[in-house]
């Protein structure tokens, strides 16, 4: 009995182990990137194309080990169509950085004379791998040669391959599971992870006369922050002539509103901007609808990205008034009159309830009381963000 307690215990820490949501691996913490049921999904779309493409020619499914194992088990149980398999061992990764060096440690030996191949691999990224595979095998004289690759990295490729199935096209993070390791860890994970970033992108909320502005520049100053404001990026795309720039003021002389999908890659371009190490961004002024939000969040996840947190500044009404009013008598302002003020208060409103409701089902939303000292409300601020 003692000894069938231990082991239950032992499969339970390993099944707990395999659903985590973020897990550690030696000095790296992961996060889930690509659940098991989308992994899935998407094996058994690929398969059904190759099934329909190949019909009739019984392919060699050649695995490329070890990553790409369980990948090719699952491929070929959801062919439609005979099959054969055979693999071949090649190396370029060691931790999580490509080596550059590709050496064959299993060679090949069934004869390809006539066969078509598919060639079965985990990732290519810069393709020089899969170029030696394809020079390589093309000596054996298939009939043809496919490929087939679990993960592309776009970015990262230098050779000129064609890849004839992709599962998935990803931002250059290093994964694992599914197969892939990290130093030989993480292969039995059901899901795909993705190496968790200290990247802290934030979209901040407030109503005018909240002091969102005066928060974002302490934010900033502490924690590194970038900062993109939808009329300060506009404005600069606008002045320096850029071809998004051209299409956006093409919009606005006509009286017409920048389409959200203009408006993203705009947003995009500057994002990338800051390059793939930086602390983070501080979305300010975007977004305004829940399809912006639902656009952001996908801009976000192509490059490996999240919205760590959606920080609403809340402020009583009437206070936001007075302040408001005040800045008008100290600024001259014409628009800071109780008319206007209030018609502005019910925009803000109308625009940010339904997507504080959205933030919330994503688990992200963070009210921050914004009526009292700065002080407070900046502690109030950091403890959101140094929790996230």
């Amino acid at each position: 009995m003692a000894e069938f307690s231990r082991i239950f215990v032992i499969l339970q820490k390993i099944l707990s182990f395999c659903a985590m949501d973020s897990i550690k691996i030696n000095d790296k913490r992961f996060r889930v990137s690509i659940p098991e049921a989308e992994i899935k999904r998407r094996v058994k779309e690929v398969a059904r194309q190759i099934s329909k493409d190949l019909e009739g020619k019984n392919p060699l499914l050649l695995c490329v080990l070890n990553g790409s194992f369980i990948f090719a088990a699952d491929l070929m149980r959801e062919m439609t169509i005979p099959c054969e398999i055979s693999f071949v061992k090649l190396a370029s990764y060691q931790g999580t950085t490509s080596t550059g060096k590709v050496r064959e440690v299993i060679g090949l030996n069934e004869d390809l004379t006539g066969r078509t191949v598919v060639i079965v691999e985990d990732i290519v990224d810069t393709g020089r791998t899969m170029r030696q595979m394809l020079e390589s095998l093309g000596t054996r004289r298939p009939a043809s040669l496919h490929i087939c690759a679990l993960f592309v990295k776009p970015t990262k490729l230098e050779e000129p391959i064609d890849i004839d199935y992709v599962a998935f096209s990803i931002p250059d993070d290093f994964i694992l599971g599914y197969g892939l390791d990290f130093d030989q860890a993480g292969r039995g994970l059901k899901d795909i992870y993705t190496i968790e970033k200290d990247m802290k992108n934030i979209v901040i909320f407030g109503a005018p006369g909240s002091g969102k502005g005066t928060q974002s520049d302490r934010m900033i100053e502490k924690y590194g922050l970038n900062h993109i404001s939808t009329g300060d990026v506009l404005r600069a795309e606008i002045k320096n002539g850029t071809e998004l720039g051209k299409t956006a003021k093409g919009y606005i002389d006509n009286g017409q509103l920048i389409p959200d999908d203009l408006m993203v890659s705009i947003l995009a371009s500057v994002y990338d901007s800051f390059g793939r190490e930086h602390k983070g961004v501080i979305f300010d002024g975007f977004p305004r609808t829940i399809p912006q939000a639902e656009a952001l969040k996908q801009m976000l996840e192509e490059r490996g990205d999240r919205v760590a947190a959606m920080i609403e500044l809340d402020v009583p009404e009437d206070e936001l008034m007075k302040r408001l009013i005040l800045r008008g008598q100290q600024s001259g302002r014409a628009d800071d009159n109780e008319e206007t003020i209030k018609k502005r208060l019910v925009v803000y409103h109308s625009q940010t309830q339904p997507l504080i409701e959205w933030y919330k089902n994503e688990g992200i939303h963070y009210h921050i009381n914004g009526l009292g000292e700065l002080d407070r409300i900046f502690g109030d601020i950091c403890k959101v963000i140094d929790n996230i």
